[in-house]
């Protein structure tokens, strides 16, 4: 089918601004994200970019572990936190944002996916 300039147009700025409400969609539901925490004794936060915002170990631990332990401790929670967050975000992105992964659900806004005109319209 092929589409006047002005089909083109419209059909082309509905895909944009449904790509906009999609994206704040994803930025919304990643400020969303809560990892559990994984330890009593050390806890660890990421924000959305990856970086360490918090990081907190309780004080009786100074106590409990030897430095080695707690070391290891601190470097298990920092990684699976981390990497909880990492495929929560991933799962998110693919959802929300790749209409070509099996993974990317259409009606996450409520409303239908608005696809972007064919290039050869």
């Amino acid at each position: 089918m092929t589409l006047t300039d002005d089909q083109y147009v419209a059909q082309a700025e509905a895909a944009l601004a449904h790509m906009r409400a999609r994206n704040k969609a994803f930025l919304d539901a990643v400020d969303g994200i809560d990892v559990p925490s994984l330890h009593d004794d050390v806890r660890a936060r990421f924000d959305s970019n990856g970086n360490l915002v918090d990081l907190d170990i309780a004080p009786e631990a100074l106590n409990v572990y030897t430095n080695v332990e707690l070391e290891e401790l601190i470097t298990s929670v920092l990684q699976e936190t981390r990497n909880q967050l990492t495929a929560q975000m991933q799962g998110l992105f693919v959802k929300y944002l790749v209409p070509t992964d099996p993974q990317f659900d259409p009606d996450a806004l409520g409303e239908r996916y608005v696809a972007p005109p064919p290039l050869d319209a």
